[in-house]
């Protein structure tokens, strides 16, 4: 009797025990925001909520009874973690209460952002989301198309439990803002976007330059995302779908997000996921909220035509002398007095006109410029300016230029006003762009800027201010240096002086520098070519990379070799250049699979991948990969920038059998620096860079 009872207290003790360490699970809605059935906070929650709750888990999830960030803050305290389902950017709940919910976090407490809620405002909300969760959606960075994406491969995560191949037609933003090097950071919803996604004109959430060129070169996007957070106790979820109330039906979009949230409290995942049922048509009608009905419509007024967009900016692209296309824009545009639409034709026209000077302009552009010119939205003024530029108005060219050399106008408009006027290739820069490299921000893309302007002493300028400037700086004036042969001369005696060190010229800049200056440089800088048996050079590279020569190598030594060698053509771990192939998700693990590509990089070479040479009027010299082209101009993917050149400026053009990636790599290196390379080329997460 007496081992029954006790027995049977222990037991109950268990019972106890196991009751306290039920994880509390609270869950925050926004207020109502957009129309029946999207973005429905509070409905979305309450299914999440019930799911958990069924789970046989060992949790306790709470909905808050009223939207907003609780009024008694209290409730938040012994959360183990909270799931935010609200409007976001200046609308966030959570603006006002930075301070106080940046106290919680620091606790360990882990978070989960929903949809719109990823979105944070610039400054201390974004830092913080950072901080929080290792990523955020960015305005002028991120797009929110509604597509539908492929997910047909997952990490080995908790996450990733019990999920399946699947698509779902939803808002799922993209093209995330992380923390750097994606440290900490697990992709758990990747897909390659298509064009289509970006069919709408640029704007705060529709497109933008960098989200263009990162589709255009087929990058994955991550659209939910793990955080380890540094202090090794606090997780974070990213997850941007969840637009469509309906989708909460669909069994791996709801397993995914209740799983993420399971492992943001530090509870067990199942192996299978978190068993839930699928919501019925009548429980996604409950806890609806209360949006109104839609309130009268205005009469209209009448319809501007306005042409689609993207089939306007692909007959520009396409046939820049199709004038109706012009004068159906500027017509749309001198009936519009809505700066959004005016400005999305503007970027519509620009982009079609990329590359180009001295075009005609349509008979109406002149009454069109004075009034977009008068304009309260500095976008469609900035946008005005560059294009009556391309148009030949000397009075616009005067006014950027003024404007670059403002140090009080907006740093946007300036940056702006110097694409603007490189395009033009305007000579009265010269003078301006001595100056700008004394100002940080447009340090580096006033030393760029020698390269279209050519200037008799910039060599001088540059090389004598070398050894103040910073790495990516020093690698900016090598690059410049090699794109004009007066230049390369400069560049050469710097190094036979001893001015520049052989180990400043990495690979990629030494075959130009061959090109320009031939064989005096190639016998004693240049990268050489490699013997024809390449069989027996990777043989003896296999002897040096033993499995026991790589275990002793140092991964975080062969980042900075990476950084040295690879990083400026080359996308690993979401840091690097586009020039190559992004390596993060490439078969590095695999020593064959190193040694072939490195040793023999144009054995196997696609023709994106070809190295193109361009000979200018001007006298550049410049060589890249094209990344597009169509019968005006070409556009050239350069080291550290790209290009957009039209046809009627090139003198010569070769595309070598070549890759851009040059042979010989290995030879610049010392044995340690080789293993130390190898060892850090396969690891399967960033290392930290020596301290």
């Amino acid at each position: 009797m007496k081992s029954t009872l006790t027995i049977f207290l222990i037991l109950l003790s268990g019972l106890t025990f196991a009751q306290e360490k039920r994880a509390k699970i609270v869950f925050i809605s926004g207020k109502p925001s957009h129309g029946p059935m999207a973005h429905e906070h509070r409905a979305g929650n309450m299914i999440l909520a019930k799911r958990l709750n069924e789970s046989g888990l060992p949790v306790e999830a709470i909905v808050l009874p009223d939207v907003g960030y609780p009024k008694d803050p209290a409730v938040l305290n012994d959360a183990a973690t909270i799931v935010i389902f609200c409007t976001g950017h200046k609308g966030h709940l959570l603006n006002p209460k930075l301070a106080e919910f940046d106290a919680i976090m620091k606790k360990g407490t882990g978070v989960v952002m929903i949809h719109w809620a990823t979105e944070a405002e610039f400054g201390p909300p974004a830092k913080k989301f950072l901080e929080w969760m290792g990523g955020y959606c960015a305005l002028n960075w991120s797009v929110n198309p509604h597509w539908e994406p492929e997910f047909k491969t997952f990490p080995d995560h908790p996450i990733s439990r019990g999920l399946t191949t699947f698509s779902l037609n939803d808002e799922w933003y993209y093209h995330m803002k992380f923390v750097p090097e994606l440290k900490g950071v697990t992709p758990i919803l990747s897909a390659v976007p298509g064009l289509e996604t970006l069919k709408r004109p640029d704007g705060a959430r529709s497109g933008n330059p960098d989200v263009r060129k990162a589709v255009a070169s087929g990058e994955s996007q991550h659209v939910a995302w793990a955080y380890d957070r540094p202090d090794g106790k606090g997780r974070g979820f990213g997850f941007t779908g969840a637009h469509n109330h309906k989708s909460w039906q669909d069994d791996n979009f709801r397993t995914v997000v209740l799983n993420a949230i399971c492992w943001t409290a530090h509870v067990e995942v199942p192996e299978n996921g978190v068993p839930s049922g699928t919501p019925t048509d009548d429980e996604l009608q409950q806890n609806l909220d209360p949006k109104g009905k839609p309130k009268p419509k205005v009469p209209p007024k009448p319809k501007v035509e306005i042409p689609d967009l993207s089939a306007a900016r692909q007959s520009m692209m396409e046939k820049m002398d199709v004038v109706a296309s012009m004068k159906t824009l500027t017509a749309a545009l001198q009936k519009s007095d809505d700066a959004t639409t005016q400005a999305a034709l503007l970027s519509g026209m620009l982009l079609g006109l990329e590359g180009q000077r001295d075009v005609a302009p349509p008979a109406e552009w002149e009454a069109v410029s004075t009034k977009l010119t008068q304009s309260d939205d500095g976008e469609v003024r900035s946008f005005t300016m560059r294009l009556s530029q391309i148009f030949g108005d000397e009075s616009a060219t005067g006014k950027a230029l003024i404007l670059l050399a403002d140090r009080k106008a907006p740093m946007a408009e300036r940056r702006a006003a110097l694409a603007s006027l490189l395009n033009q290739q305007n000579e009265a820069l010269r003078p301006i762009l001595k100056k700008l490299i004394d100002e940080k921000p447009l340090r580096i893309p006033a030393i760029r800027a020698f390269s279209t302007i050519e200037t008799k002493d910039a060599p001088k300028i540059l090389l004598r201010r070398y050894p103040e400037f910073k790495p990516d700086t020093q690698r900016a004036v090598i690059e410049t240096l090699t794109t004009r042969k007066s230049y390369a001369e400069a560049l050469f005696a710097a190094l036979e002086a001893g001015e520049i060190s052989r180990e400043a010229i990495p690979a990629y800049v030494a075959r130009s520098l061959s090109v320009l200056l031939g064989e005096k440089f190639t016998r004693k800088y240049g990268v050489k070519k490699l013997s024809d048996d390449k069989e027996a050079l990777i043989a003896k590279t296999k002897e040096l990379a033993t499995a026991e020569a790589l275990e002793k190598a140092d991964a975080s030594a062969g980042r900075v070799v990476y950084q040295k060698a690879c990083l400026a053509c080359h996308k690993m771990y979401g840091q690097g250049g586009v020039i190559g192939p992004d390596l993060t998700g490439s078969n590095r693990a695999d020593l064959n699979y190193l040694l072939l590509n490195i040793l023999d990089p144009s054995g196997d070479i696609p023709d994106a991948y070809k190295m193109v040479i361009v000979k200018l009027k001007n006298g550049q010299l410049l060589s890249g990969t094209v990344t597009a082209e169509d019968d005006q101009k070409v556009t050239l993917n350069m080291i550290g920038q790209q290009s957009v050149i039209v046809k009627s400026d090139i003198v010569s053009r070769e595309t070598a059998p070549v890759s851009m990636m040059p042979e010989g790599l290995l030879q610049t290196l010392t044995e340690k620096e080789i293993l130390d390379l190898f060892k850090y080329m396969q690891t399967k997460e960033q290392v930290d860079l020596p301290k």
